[in-house]
């Protein structure tokens, strides 16, 4: 005896059916009774196939007789074709009567919103026979190859144009993102480190489409520079003026910072030092200078004159400007400018130029700054400009207070 299982049956459409079903090696036959012609009835969403007699001359009516309905948008296929249920059909014995049952779907386009009864069996077959098309950028909350075994809900939200300033260059795209992070993504941009976007990763992709990506590096810089070192004077009463001599060297020294500096597309926008700090500490140079002043002549194109001290200069001409001199007087033949640094040591000194006579110190030199230079007065209808390398004779006596290291 083969083994029996006793079943009430109970299908899609609300039919009852009794059957007794044999399991024999590997079929599964219905105990009812079909002394005529019958073909077997299978539905999608259901694993047991059922044999049932060929009573009616369309599909609907074979099921019909046989105890089951078929509900809107059911679909049929006989031996695997398509068949309209409603046409005449002449269903042989051992024939295949395959029923897909049809479900709704709620699909949601981009705010538009519609339901369709389908019987396809995937999503993207019944979006196609309903002439939704998908774009490959296109976003859909469901693969389009899900099997379809019961209501559904569908979101599809259209891809827009997007244009990328990037790198360089631009690119342009099609991206159904919501944000511009996921555009930007579905683009295959991304942003790393500390790169950004215009609008923000977090914005709602902007109306017009278009993204702005900022490249961003950082660079953590070693600037070293140089510290230089201070000279010391000091006084030596056993050399002459005017002398020096290097006691001890000095040494430059070395200070070292740590500078972040950040560059957006490739232009720096930020340098910011972050801390400093000496390697190398400088040495000062301490220098001797001589103190001993020793009276002197020598024998000039206007007489001998009699001097304490020498010094190479550069001598301009200059001539009358409108203005009276720093020490308040209208400047004549025989006055003499120097630097401001020179000024209150030789305010008022004598000084003996060859080739110009002797001059003494009335005004201040504004060019002679820094600069071995003085500026000789000549009266503006002898005036002819020139400057020559001349030796500048401090004439006796010996002032009081006495620069003995000229600026």
């Amino acid at each position: 005896m083969f083994p029996m299982l006793y079943q009430n049956k109970i299908n899609k459409r609300g039919f009852k059916t009794a059957f007794l079903i044999f399991l024999s090696f590997g079929f599964i036959l219905s105990l009812t009774s079909c002394g005529g012609k019958t073909a077997w009835l299978a539905f999608d969403d259901e694993p047991t196939v059922y044999q049932i007699p060929i009573h009616g001359k369309t599909v609907t009516e074979v099921l019909e007789n046989a105890g089951y309905a078929l509900g809107d948008g059911d679909r049929v296929l006989v031996n695997g074709v398509r068949t309209d249920a409603m046409q005449d059909i002449t269903i042989k014995k051992g024939d295949t009567i395959q029923v897909r049952r049809a479900y709704p779907i709620t699909i949601h386009d981009d705010g538009e919103n519609r339901t369709i009864l389908t019987s396809a069996r995937t999503v993207g077959q019944a979006l196609w026979e309903n002439q939704i098309a998908i774009s490959a950028s296109d976003y859909i909350s469901i693969p389009v190859e899900t099997i379809i075994d019961q209501a559904l809900s569908i979101e599809i939200r259209r891809s827009n144009l997007v244009t990328i300033q990037v790198d360089g260059k631009q690119i342009t795209g099609s991206a159904s993102a919501q944000t511009v992070g996921d555009a930007l993504a579905q683009t295959g941009v991304s942003l790393q480190n500390l790169d950004y976007s215009i609008p923000s990763e977090e914005e709602a992709l902007p109306a017009d489409g278009i993204i702005q990506v900022m490249r961003v590096s950082e660079e953590i810089l070693l600037v070293e520079e140089v510290i230089p070192y201070e000279t010391e004077y000091v006084a030596d009463a056993e050399m002459d003026l005017d002398q020096l001599k290097i006691v001890q060297a000095g040494q430059s020294g070395l200070s070292v910072s740590r500078v972040r500096v950040r560059t957006e597309n490739g232009e720096e926008i930020l340098r910011e030092t972050e801390e400093s700090w000496i390697a190398q500490t400088p040495v000062s140079q301490k220098t001797a200078y001589g103190t001993k002043i020793t009276i002197q002549t020598t024998s000039t194109a206007d007489g001998t004159i009699e001097y304490w001290r020498a010094v190479t200069v550069t001598a301009n001409s200059y001539h009358d400007t409108g203005y009276k001199t720093a020490s308040g007087k209208w400047p004549e033949y025989g006055m003499m400018a120097v630097s401001s640094s020179w000024w209150p040591y030789m305010k008022g000194a004598s000084f003996y130029i060859p080739g110009y006579g002797v001059a003494v110190v009335e005004d201040k030199c504004r060019a002679c700054e820094g600069n071995m230079l003085i500026d000789l007065f000549i009266p503006t209808e002898q005036y002819v400009p020139w400057h020559k390398t001349v030796t500048l004779y401090f004439l006796t006596p010996v002032p009081a207070s006495i620069k003995y290291v000229l600026p």
